[in-house]
């Protein structure tokens, strides 16, 4: 969580705080106090989790739990409590479901196309792959672990169980600054997908109430029929509402919210106003208000000014999570503990699975799909929990009588304790990395440099290195082709589809090879040790850029090490630690453009930055036309 949302939450709690007396409450100082008194215990809980890198759920469900345990749960039911605090069930229920459509609102909101069509092949690939493989894995442990009954019971445990957290991955790639990586790409890519499937269930289990009764199925097959019969049945309201909405956002939303954009109360009231309308339009028609608030942030979410209606109503997601897990953690309490402590030889297992056993799912999609190692276990280790969505599923199912209270309880307690442990994990995933990369080894299938210098007539002496791909390898490689004698570079990267473009151009002096270039086997198959000079382009990998130079020092001395950083304090450790000249992207975007400033400073208005602009713009299309496809990866 941000300072900026921490603060927000902040005023929240004071002021809840404040009329959490009876003389402002209006009369309804038995309700209103308990919630002061929860939003102010959440925020002390979120200020320690953010401290340790936890999303802060875990706060308003701790809370929540710990104030229903006070009120008398579970030994006073909800409609004992209810008795004494009249309305107090109806305004858990209401408020759980405002939380819901505001959370699936603003995560639709957030839904970007690119993230799925920015590497489309490998996330179809590993993300159907991914997807399919934890359904048919969690749907066996459901039924020979947890004692799922029906199909129905069992494939919505097993969704439970395989979708990824868009929060904790979103988290993971800021932490390590990854999020534009072949790894970040792919990993919310395979998130987003998975999203969107457990979004269809959702849809499948509020509508109509027609999931309870494929629920008492006694048989599997009867189960499935029913299940592909309600399919047909909802999927045509499905694309009936995405359609209509798609329609709006292009013919009605663009012009209105352009006008809104100028003020921001009147854009938050407005955004909210159709959120809560489209929701309220779908329970109308059948569909699920939580599945029509979702596809209303997506025709939101797909407009040109999505940034600053994001950045504008963002307070609708804490507020929605608040209220949410708030009336989760009552809801936990009122089941009876033996359900979550009786059951620990099957919540332990299902955990491995969770944890351990999920990144191996990238092992078979990863062969499938080419990636190399080092990709498949990034993308695994920050993959590897339940999500936000799973734990509405598993409310929403055990609601509708598809879980019993001891299916939901080991659910719940299976997602929250995956949340806590990859969150722990995502903070060492290079050292994770460093120490198990034996397991993902089977997919570094390189070619030998022997079969390279045969095949490809690569001369691996005296030749330039290229470590990872950007601009500025771009640059380097243009640069030397344009020689009356061109050089030959050696491009070492991980990313199939950038080899693949190098491949297709028959008259590229760059050579490449599918290789890992941060694993020291890569260096000592390929000579590095025998180049003229070697440039890495990781950017920020700090760790394997400090690793490659210790290499080169005791290897070749004399060479030349240069590396790509955007950090002042990387490019001061990377010349500690022996490289010659350091390409720190911020500092070089200064000291050229200080030049230009005073080269145009004095010029006539009129004529001041043409000419440059002109220049920059020429220059930046040539990179992107001469990138093609790929320009829009690097």
């Amino acid at each position: 969580m941000s300072n900026l949302n921490i603060l927000k939450l902040f005023s929240l709690i004071t002021i809840g705080i404040f009329v959490a007396n009876p003389a402002y409450a209006g009369g309804g100082g038995w309700f209103i106090k308990p919630l002061g008194l929860m939003l102010g215990g959440a925020m002390l809980i979120t200020i320690l989790l953010t401290k340790l890198k936890q999303t802060n759920i875990l706060s308003f469900i701790i809370m929540g739990f710990i104030m229903a345990t006070v009120a008398g749960l579970p030994e006073t039911s909800l409609d004992q409590l209810d008795e004494h605090y009249h309305g107090i069930r109806d305004i858990l229920s209401g408020f759980q479901q405002i939380g819901i459509i505001l959370i699936l609102f603003m995560t639709g909101l957030q839904f970007n196309l690119i993230d799925i069509t920015k590497r489309f092949n490998l996330i179809l690939v590993n993300g159907v792959g991914y997807l399919g493989i934890g359904l048919l894995v969690f749907f066996w442990a459901g039924v020979y672990f947890a004692g799922t009954d029906g199909f129905s019971q069992s494939i919505y445990f097993a969704l439970c169980l395989s979708v990824p957290s868009l929060i904790l991955v979103s988290a993971a790639l800021d932490n390590s600054n990854s999020h534009e990586s072949l790894q970040g790409q792919i990993s919310k890519g395979i998130a987003v997908v998975s999203s969107l499937c457990a979004i269809v269930f959702i849809a499948k289990l509020s509508a109509t109430g027609v999931v309870s009764q494929i629920s008492d199925s006694s048989t599997f097959f009867t189960g499935a029929d029913s299940f592909i019969e309600f399919n047909l049945w909802l999927t045509e309201r499905l694309v009936f509402l995405v359609v209509i909405l798609m329609i709006l956002s292009k013919l009605v939303l663009e012009p209105v919210v352009r006008y809104l954009l100028r003020s921001s109360e009147l854009l938050f009231v407005s955004a909210l106003g159709y959120c809560m309308g489209i929701a309220a339009i779908c329970g109308y028609i059948g569909i699920s208000p939580e599945a029509g608030a979702f596809f209303a942030g997506i025709s939101v979410g797909n407009l040109p000014y999505r940034l600053d209606i994001e950045d504008k109503v963002g307070p609708l997601k804490l507020f929605g999570q608040a209220l949410f897990f708030l009336t989760l953690g009552v809801e936990i309490a009122t089941i009876e503990s033996s359900n979550f402590s009786g059951n620990l030889e099957i919540i332990i297992p299902l955990l491995i699975l969770v944890i351990f056993v999920k990144p191996l799912f990238l092992i078979i999609t990863g062969y499938a799909s080419k990636l190399k190692g080092r990709t498949a276990f990034f993308i695994g280790t920050t993959l590897n929990q339940s999500s936000a969505i799973s734990i509405i599923v598993a409310l929403l199912a055990w609601k509708y009588k598809v879980f019993n209270d001891r299916l939901f309880a080991i659910l719940i307690t299976v997602i929250l304790i995956s949340l806590l442990l990859s969150a722990m994990g995502h903070a060492i995933q290079p050292l994770l990395y460093k120490t198990f990369k034996w397991i993902v080894g089977v997919l570094n299938r390189n070619i030998s440099a022997k079969d390279l210098e045969k095949e490809q007539q690569v001369i691996l002496n005296n030749h330039i290195v290229l470590l990872g791909f950007n601009e500025i390898a771009q640059e380097i490689a243009e640069f030397l082709e344009m020689q009356l004698t061109p050089e030959r570079v050696v491009l070492i990267d991980c990313d199939p589809e950038i080899i693949k473009h190098f491949l297709a151009r028959k008259d590229s002096n760059v050579d490449t090879v599918y290789a890992d270039p941060t694993d020291q086997k890569t260096w000592e198959e390929y000579k590095l040790s025998d180049a003229k000079v070697v440039i890495s382009c990781l950017g920020d990998d700090l760790e394997a850029d400090i690793a490659l130079s210790g290499h080169l020092k005791h290897h070749a001395p004399d060479l030349p090490f240069v590396a790509v950083t955007s950090s002042h304090m990387d490019s001061l450790k990377l010349y500690e630690n022996g490289a010659r000249y350091v390409i720190q992207t911020d500092e070089l975007a200064s000291k050229t453009f200080r030049n230009i400033f005073a080269e145009e400073i004095d010029k006539p208005i009129s004529e001041s930055f043409v000419e440059k602009g002109e220049s920059h713009w020429k220059d930046t299309r040539h990179i992107r036309d001469g990138l093609g496809e790929i320009f829009k990866l690097v």
